[in-house]
């Protein structure tokens, strides 16, 4: 697989999974990841808005950095929502 990316876009995915991990470390087995995940594609979207400000872009895989953030978030609350209502 082909890694492509542009400014600092390299770090979304590390960021991303540093979160999981601290989230795993510090809370409960079942929401633990998700909410480090939560927090990491919040600081995604943020982080990835004001680097956005000095005119370059920071991307991977041509999506913009904090839009990784989004979609990940909105990813991971719809898969959290579905293992709470399946454990139920």
């Amino acid at each position: 697989m082909i890694v492509a990316w542009s400014g600092l876009g390299w770090l979304t995915f590390p960021i991303l999974f540093v979160g999981i991990a601290i989230g795993s470390v510090g809370g409960s087995q079942t929401l633990g990841p998700a909410i480090g995940g939560a927090v990491a594609c919040v600081v995604l979207w943020f982080w990835g808005r004001h680097l956005n400000r000095f005119g370059r872009d920071h991307t991977m895989w041509a999506v913009p950095m904090h839009w990784w953030g989004a979609s990940l978030l909105a990813f991971g609350a719809g898969t959290t929502l579905l293992v709470l209502l399946y454990d139920g």
